[in-house]
Order: structure tokens, then C-alpha cells, then sequence
């Protein structure tokens, strides 16, 4: 089954939004450290999750963003 996430790139280097981040106290995370459970289902609901988290976040918007689809 295909997994989403979104893929952030900034000066401070590159990581992988987490879906149910509070379960997993975080918002991001190194690819190495991904497991499956921290994936979204849908595109749709990877970019939800960033809309969200820009709107109480702002520090973020300077960073590229991209939808990527990972299998593990």
C-alpha cells in the first residue's frame, strides 16, 4: 500500500512529517527513523496535516515542502 508524507528542506536539513505526532511527540523526523505507523494514508491528508501545522507554526513557511510517497 502506498504511504505519504511530506519531505521539508531547509538550512537545518532535511526531514519527514509524522502523522500522529502527538503518539509520537514529534513533528518531524529523520527518513532513517520513519516507521510505517507514522505515515499518512493519503496525499490529501499529508497536506491537511502541514496546512495545520504552518497555522500554529509559522517558523516553517520559509521551508520547502514536498509530498513524497515512501514504502518501507
Amino acid at each position: 500500500m502506498k504511504k505519504y508524507t511530506i519531505k521539508s528542506t531547509s538550512s537545518e536539513g532535511i526531514y519527514y512529517l509524522v502523522n500522529h505526532w502527538e503518539k509520537h511527540k514529534t513533528f518531524w523526523i529523520e527518513k532513517e527513523k520513519l516507521k510505517n505507523d507514522m505515515l499518512f494514508k493519503t496525499i490529501g491528508y499529508a497536506e491537511r496535516s502541514l496546512k495545520h501545522l504552518l497555522e500554529i507554526m509559522e517558523d516553517y513557511k520559509n521551508d520547502k515542502f514536498e509530498v513524497v510517497e515512501i514504502s518501507l
